[in-house]
């Protein structure tokens, strides 16, 4: 029996937690952006609060998602293809204008 090098020996605490490797920096940078917009939608009022099921409206939550996924997607953007950037720009533009909508409506 051979010993194995010693990075394959050494135990990964993270890996071993999950059982599986974790993804990479970029997708959890995209995981990040997705629930932070599905955040923004939830406390603009436009999705049910999942835990409760009632639609709350909290705008000072929702600014704080939105600049968020905002701040995240150019951090991402330059490591995407065009396609994904589009759609990190389309994103991120359809939740600034539900917002000041929403926002709108509110008052």
């Amino acid at each position: 029996m051979t010993d194995a090098p010693k990075e394959e020996a050494e135990h990964k605490p993270e890996e071993e937690a999950r059982g599986a490797p974790l993804p990479d920096s970029g997708t959890l940078v995209a995981s990040c952006i997705h629930l932070l917009s599905a955040k923004a939608w939830e406390t603009m009022g436009l999705v049910p609060n999942p835990a409760t099921g009632k639609v709350e409206r909290d705008f000072d939550e929702a600014r704080i998602a939105i600049d968020a996924a905002s701040a995240l997607a150019e951090v991402l953007k330059p490591r995407v293809g065009d396609s994904e950037r589009k759609d990190l720009d389309n994103l991120i533009a359809n939740l600034r204008l539900n917002f000041v909508e929403q926002k709108r409506k509110a008052e």
